[in-house]
């Protein structure tokens, strides 16, 4: 799935990617919204690009790296997780660099995600449910999802998450290509 908006391209995440991937994962700002932890070694971050590149080859997710035009310089990610065909549900998860917060560039990002997903020609077909799980103090998150009409999902151990789930149902146009 190619995807590209105005001000930003996308292409799957790499190894190549670790440093800054590093970088931005371990900024206090954003550590403290993901669910990884505080402190991760190269060798983790390692580890989550491999188990990014595994979701891609299984067919079942993508992480994008997010490049700002038109120098191309690397400001976040933006991932399809956990893709189930069977009842048409995948997540979502995704980090900015705190440098580009309030540029509204993710609202970009994941609208551009979601406009590609319901009308272009990918692997989603159907009507498709979109999760994502948002750290509870995480206000402008909340916010970004809220404005991309993602609706927030009761559970009955919600007051005891540290985490609000949110979702989006979406009608798909195109034809599954597998």
């Amino acid at each position: 799935m190619n995807l590209e908006s105005s001000r930003l391209l996308f292409r799957p995440i790499s190894y190549r990617d670790t440093d800054v991937l590093l970088s931005i994962l371990n900024d206090p700002r954003v550590a403290q919204y993901n669910d990884y932890g505080m402190c991760l070694s190269r060798d983790e971050t390692k580890a989550l690009i491999q188990w990014d590149l595994e979701q891609m080859y299984r067919g079942v997710g993508t992480r994008y790296a997010m490049l700002l035009k038109p120098c191309n310089t690397f400001v976040g990610t933006l991932g399809i997780y956990d893709h189930d065909k069977l009842s048409n549900t995948c997540h979502i998860g995704f980090e900015l660099s705190s440098m580009y917060w309030g540029r509204g560039l993710m609202y970009e990002a994941l609208d551009c995600l979601v406009q590609t997903i319901q009308h272009g020609n990918t692997l989603f077909h159907g009507n498709l449910v979109i999760s994502a799980k948002v750290a509870r103090n995480n206000t402008r998150c909340v916010q970004l999802l809220n404005r991309l009409q993602f609706y927030l999902v009761e559970s009955q151990d919600a007051d005891k998450s540290d985490h609000h789930h949110y979702q989006l149902r979406i009608k798909c146009n195109s034809l599954t290509l597998a």
